[in-house]
């Protein structure tokens, strides 16, 4: 609810408080404007209806029962009905949409029998027909990132638009030398800089000895100027299809 300057107010952009008459002094009280008496009396009604109430002209006190209504249901555990803007996403911990919602994969649906959807995202999800229907978003098998917005985080993309999965790239590849005699590291130092990189340079990552997918190379090089050969221990790539954190699978609903 916004407050409403009085009417014979000064023109302002702040907050102006209502004043009495004062004849002696020549001031005339302030006039409400219509508007004041009509959100007033909005405000009221929709809190008498919300608790269930029909509005009664000749009873004073529905306001009052109205509040000690939607007290005792949430005291009771209960929550009064909240108004959910059709657009919007949830998450839902079932297989199928509730009355009022639709499962976001990527359907087609009426422009007419969702109306109210419609004039909330419009085709930004695809256009359907282009016709008599619409798509709503398809986020199955999709993680959901906020728009960057003009931030600059996630920058060049346009609202609602897919991206691929990516891995960051690495600072640098390394290798890990071990002297066969001790077992010990000889040092750890960037794949080609310094001395002569492992065998195969590509496979070159970081150096994990106790995972699975990395092999030995004997390599060829002894720092000390000796005959005796130095061994690589080379992190070979391996992993799955995609980089991702661990998750369950939900369903996406949006508002109707």
């Amino acid at each position: 609810m916004k407050f409403v300057n009085p009417r014979n107010a000064p023109p302002s952009t702040s907050r102006i408080p209502y004043w009495d008459e004062n004849k002696p002094a020549g001031l005339d009280g302030s006039i409400p404007p219509a508007k004041v008496l009509n959100d007033t009396q909005d405000e009221i009604l929709k809190v008498i209806t919300e608790a269930g109430l029909t509005p009664d002209p000749n009873d004073p006190t529905q306001l009052w029962q109205a509040l000690q209504a939607l007290i005792a249901s949430i005291v009771a555990g209960e929550s009064p009905s909240i108004e959910v803007p059709p657009g919007s996403i949830s998450m839902f911990a079932a297989a199928g949409a509730p009355t009022g919602w639709l499962k976001c994969n990527g359907q087609a649906v009426s422009r007419i029998a969702y109306a109210d959807l419609f004039a909330a995202i419009g085709t930004s999800w695809g256009a359907g027909d282009a016709v008599t229907t619409f798509n709503v978003p398809d986020f199955r098998g999709e993680f959901l990132r906020g728009f960057d917005d003009g931030r600059g985080i996630d920058a060049g993309r346009a609202f609602g638009t897919w991206q691929d999965y990516a891995t960051a790239r690495p600072q640098n590849d390394t290798v890990q030398r071990v002297d066969p005699a001790t077992g010990n590291p000889v040092t750890l130092q960037q794949a080609g800089v310094g001395q002569p990189p492992a065998t195969n340079p590509s496979e070159v990552g970081f150096v994990r000895a106790s995972k699975t997918g990395e092999r030995i190379v004997t390599g060829d090089f002894d720092p000390g100027g000796g005959s005796n050969p130095y061994v690589d221990i080379v992190n070979v790539v391996t992993g799955d299809a995609e980089t991702r954190p661990r998750n369950r699978a939900v369903l996406y609903i949006i508002k109707t």
